[in-house]
């Protein structure tokens, strides 16, 4: 899992697979112990890549909200690719499930969910489709946009800089990977 912070509130994001039982687009909003919020939020500030290399767990469970807390490895880096692990153990508690979808690995890529957080605050997540793909999620405002969850295109097949399509602007990226989707 990717950890992100908006708003100083921690967001994990499962990290999705383009096929079997990972194949799936999962975030929520956690809460960890304080004395490990309060050393890990200057790195998720400076959008340093933090991970957690969960227990073994249901994800069927965490996604039906069964799972309400669990215990994970943080990574300084990506837990896969040489990341450093800082704080072994942690407790894990899920606040909200902000997506929870499953992967299309035949769709067309250039879809992004727009997940709103709060009244400013949106965050825009590339639908993982057809490979090669990627997995982006990326924080912009809002404007008091009414739906909670839509669906926005850019036409684009890979990562960009900005969304041109949309009436977003100001994006920032918090996650992006692509070695998993070729």
């Amino acid at each position: 899992m990717a950890l992100f912070t908006i708003n100083d509130r921690i967001y994990a994001s499962h990290l999705p697979m383009p096929h079997g039982m990972h194949a799936v687009q999962f975030i929520f909003e956690t809460q960890l112990p304080s004395q490990y919020k309060a050393q890990l939020m200057p790195l998720l500030n400076d959008r340093t890549l933090v991970t957690v290399r969960p227990e073994t767990l249901s994800l069927n469970k965490l996604r039906a909200g069964q799972l309400t807390q669990f215990k994970g490895d943080v990574f300084i880096g990506h837990f896969e690719r040489s990341g450093k692990n800082k704080y072994p153990a942690i407790t894990l508690t899920v606040q909200n499930i902000i997506l929870n979808e499953p992967v299309n690995a035949s769709q067309k890529n250039g879809q992004f969910y727009a997940l709103r957080l709060d009244n400013n605050t949106c965050l825009l997540v590339h639908k993982i489709g057809k490979s090669p793909s990627f997995d982006r999620i990326e924080t912009a405002p809002c404007n008091n946009r009414q739906q909670y969850k839509t669906q926005k295109s850019n036409a684009l097949s890979e990562p960009v800089e900005t969304f041109p399509l949309t009436d977003f602007v100001h994006t920032e990226t918090l996650y992006l990977e692509t070695k998993d989707f070729k």
